[in-house]
Formats: structure tokens, sequence, C-alpha cells
């Protein structure tokens, strides 16, 4: 048996040496050129016969930056700004890549690790007096594994992302505290379109996608004793749930130069059935520009973390980026 083994963990060398042992073939002079230029350009040396390691369409090439876009960034504004609720409810997302992408092992990405951090705030512009309610702070550190499985005809597993941590807190004091945990796992479902859509930078590269989000949370033991302190008996999960889905669907209205659109509905799951919660979101791509017109629904519980118990329903308009 050892016998064997070493024959196995041997025959690759053999077979490299024997092949370097043949006597080189002639090339004609115009090829020999050729394969000059080719050796004086900077190679993928995970590349094998001129091929790309498997990874590289989904994590670009070393000149790609590593900096890139997160969740959605949009400003919106519920009324006018002349108005006492007036408010501006801004996000900024981004991540980073923090191994460069020809990092691989046996030519895959095996540590695909990625930094983010995503603000959501409410800047309160019809109260100079209090500029802002409230504002999110979200960094995560997570792991992203393209798939692209067929499962279904067009439809495909696209990619599993591991969120080893994940954090949000509004960094406020007091009874207005509020902070928790989580370590997620997200498989991301897409219906692949049978034309190949132009804007990729915020807007989804299939006709349709699902993301299905689950999480184990922690940390948030503040928020059950407030709810205890006001005599509520529902804990901080029953509203923020156990996990999310988001569905998104992509040119579904009208053709032309305003073909570029998505729809986004985002809601929580394996939460208290009575304390629903959803979000509408609708970006049209302004062309030649880097905007998109944004329209936002709120629906329910959980809007922000000090409105986590509070129901509401309200709408946004503003624009959307992408960079």
């Amino acid at each position: 048996m050892k016998r064997l083994i070493t024959a196995f963990i041997a025959a690759p060398f053999f077979a490299v040496s024997s092949g370097a042992s043949e006597p080189p073939a002639q090339v004609p002079a115009a090829q020999a050129v050729q394969q000059a230029d080719a050796a004086s350009q900077p190679q993928d040396v995970n590349s094998i016969a001129g091929q790309q390691p498997p990874q590289t369409a989904c994590f670009g090439n070393k000149a790609d930056s590593p900096l890139s876009a997160h969740k959605l960034n949009y400003f919106a504004l519920n009324q006018w700004p002349g108005n006492d609720n007036a408010q501006v409810k801004f996000q900024i997302s981004m991540k980073f890549r923090l191994l460069e992408p020809n990092l691989y092992v046996l030519k895959y990405n095996l540590f695909p690790a990625y930094v983010a951090y995503t603000q959501k705030s409410l800047w309160n512009v019809g109260q100079p007096s209090t500029p802002f309610e409230e504002s999110n702070y979200n960094p995560e550190f997570f792991l992203d594994y393209p798939v692209n499985a067929a499962i279904l005809g067009a439809f495909k597993l696209r990619n599993i992302v591991i969120g080893l941590l994940e954090h949000e807190s509004n960094g406020l004091a007091g009874a207005q505290s509020r902070s928790w945990n989580r370590q997620y796992v997200l498989f991301t479902l897409g219906l692949e379109s049978e034309e190949k859509l132009g804007i990729t930078d915020s807007f989804i590269s299939d006709k349709a996608l699902l993301h299905i989000k689950l999480w184990q949370a922690s940390g948030y033991s503040e928020q059950d004793d407030y709810l205890q302190s006001i005599g509520s008996g529902a804990g901080f999960l029953d509203y923020m749930g156990r996990g999310e889905i988001r569905a998104s669907v992509r040119n579904f209205l009208w053709g032309g130069f305003l073909k570029d659109h998505q729809l986004d509905i985002k809601m929580p799951i394996f939460r208290d059935a009575g304390k629903p919660s959803y979000e509408v979101q609708f970006r049209q791509q302004i062309p030649d520009m880097n905007f998109a017109f944004y329209l936002q629904y709120w629906y329910g519980y959980g809007e922000t973390l000090l409105r986590f118990n509070q129901f509401g329903h309200r709408g946004f308009a503003g624009l959307s980026f992408s960079y």
C-alpha cells in the first residue's frame, strides 16, 4: 500500500521531468516573436493552458479596485424640507475585498473575505435644533463564495455568503441605546436573463434574484429588558425576525432608454405574525448618469433600531447612486 501511495505522489513529477527531457520543437520565426511578446506580458500564475482560474469572472482581476458598493446607497426625502416632520433617510454602504483576486489555492479562492460598513441615518431637515434622530452603524465581516450552479433551467444558485460577524448599533445612550450581533448564511438564487443586462453597478445582472438570509442573533438582551420595562411580553426577535427574504426583479415595466429599472421587496422571516414588516424599493436609472430615481415605501416595525417596536408606514423619494 505504501508503494502504491508513493507511486501516485511521484507520478506527476515523473510526467513533468519526462516532458522536460524531450528536445524542443522547431518554432517558426513569426510564432517565436508572438511567444516572446506574450512572455513579456504579466501572466496569471493560476491560469492553466491559457484558461483563467474558475473564480476570475466572480472576483475580477488584479487591476480591479478592492472597494465596491455593498448594500444600496441612496438619499431620499419623505416630505418637503419646510415641514416640521420632514426627514431625509440616507444610506451609505461599501465593502472591501481583503485578498487579491489571484490568491487561489488549487485554482479556487478558499477565503474570499470582505469587510463591509453600512450606515443608515434619519436626518431631521425640518427641525434644525435636533438635526439627527438616529444613525444605525452596521459593520460586518463575511466570506462570499460564488457557486453559479444550475438548479432548474435558467434558475441558478448564484452564491453563498457566510457572515462570520455582523454588528448593528445606534450609538445612543441610556434607554435609547440599541445593538445586536449576528452570524448568518445567505443564499442567492437567480433567474438568468435571456438578454445581457447592461447596467450592473447596483442593479442585478439576472432577470430576478431571491435572497434568503438566516441568522443566529446575540447581544440583544437590553432590547428585551426595555420591552419588559414597558409591559410588553414580546421579544426583540419577534420584531426583527430570525432571518430575511428579499426578492428583486429587473426591467419588467417598459423598454427603450427607460428599461433599466428594478423593484426590490424585503421582509423579515420567522418573526411574530402580528408584527408585520416590509420594505419596497424602486429604482429607475437616469440615462448617462451614475444616479437612479429612487422610491421607498416602508410598512410595519423595525425601520431603524430606535423604531424597532414602533409601527409606521411612510414613503420616500430621492436618488440612489453607485460607484
